[in-house]
């Protein structure tokens, strides 16, 4: 977009907005150093209960297995390293944030299951090709959706249409019904707030990137962390609503840019999603329910797994399969 969109503007002036507080600014600011003093950065935390408690319980997290626990925030700081930290920062600014507010038509629960889902799909991704920036990965895939809590508690009226939409949209055409309805979409939206954040750059890029279209020529010049972010957003579509025919296509097409071996690789990450995604709920303080269902649709994934492999070694991949 070459000018700002009004409702952009609208979201930015709304009191409803969350903006972050001085302290999570002073920590991203220090934080974006990578030479930065972890001690500095551990009184400032230290300062603020929220953050304490955020960074304390993703220290202790069974996920990280530190071994004994710690109720000290230099040490958590330490264990966690100047990533992590500066993702747990964010992570709590946004959960806290977006948890207190409920406009008509938005579920949070599934937004929650949704966006959890995303976040640990594209970390998992992530650790085993990009390890280097598989907790960028995590918030980049916690903050995919963050413009639809944007757009729904700032401008909730107009985007009261959208959410409530009698087809069910999802994914890309969730994001064509944006632009039709209310004329912006929601990774627009995240990525002009994100950017207003201060965030890192590749997260802005991941979040505005998360839905194009992986045969689109705009996908090819999208660099692999986004691709694993876009990936992410797929597997969780996958998690809340099964693995029908378009969503496993666009994965495995999305996956086959990443790695030769794509079917291995979902494999790999569907044995240990779910127990990831309950996890990292329990790390945010975050209730999302039952993930039964979403089990279950890994698992009917799963099992079609070798037909996958065995039809892309072949020839292009075939709608017929998945039918």
């Amino acid at each position: 977009m070459s000018a700002v969109h009004p409702i952009i503007e609208q979201i930015r002036q709304s009191p409803k907005i969350p903006v972050p507080s001085q302290t999570i600014f002073k920590v991203l600011e220090l934080t974006r150093d990578p030479q930065c003093d972890l001690h500095k950065v551990a009184i400032l935390i230290s300062r603020d209960a929220g953050l304490t408690a955020q960074v304390l319980r993703q220290a202790n997290s069974a996920l990280y297995g530190y071994g004994a626990p710690t109720s000290s925030v230099p040490t958590a700081c330490s264990r966690l390293g100047l990533t992590r930290v500066r993702a747990a920062v964010v992570n709590h600014h946004v959960v806290n944030s977006l948890a207190t507010v409920r406009p008509p038509g938005f579920n949070a629960s599934r937004y929650w299951q949704a966006a959890l889902a995303t976040s640990v799909a594209a970390q998992d991704l992530c650790a085993r090709l990009l390890p280097n920036q598989a907790e960028h990965a995590g918030t980049a895939g916690l903050l995919c959706d963050i413009g639809i809590g944007l757009l729904a508690f700032g401008v909730p009226e107009r985007y009261r249409g959208v959410l409530t939409h009698p087809s069910g949209l999802l994914g890309a055409d969730f994001v064509r019904a944006e632009a039709r309805m209310i004329g912006v979409t929601h990774p627009e939206v995240g990525a002009a707030v994100l950017a207003d954040w201060k965030l890192d750059q590749p997260i802005i890029d991941a979040v505005r990137q998360h839905h194009v279209d992986p045969l689109d020529a705009a996908a090819k010049k999208m660099g692999k962390f986004n691709q694993a972010v876009a990936a992410g957003v797929t597997l969780s579509r996958i998690a809340l609503d099964g693995s029908e025919m378009d969503s496993v296509e666009t994965l495995f097409t999305q996956v086959e840019a990443l790695t030769p071996k794509p079917d291995e690789l979902v494999g790999q990450l569907l044995d240990t999603l779910v127990h990831h995604i309950q996890e990292t709920a329990k790390t945010l303080s975050l209730e999302i329910g039952s993930v039964e269902a979403m089990q279950g649709n890994f698992d009917g994934l799963l099992q079609r797994i070798p037909d996958v492999a065995a039809a892309m070694s072949t020839r292009p991949m075939s709608r017929d399969m998945f039918t």
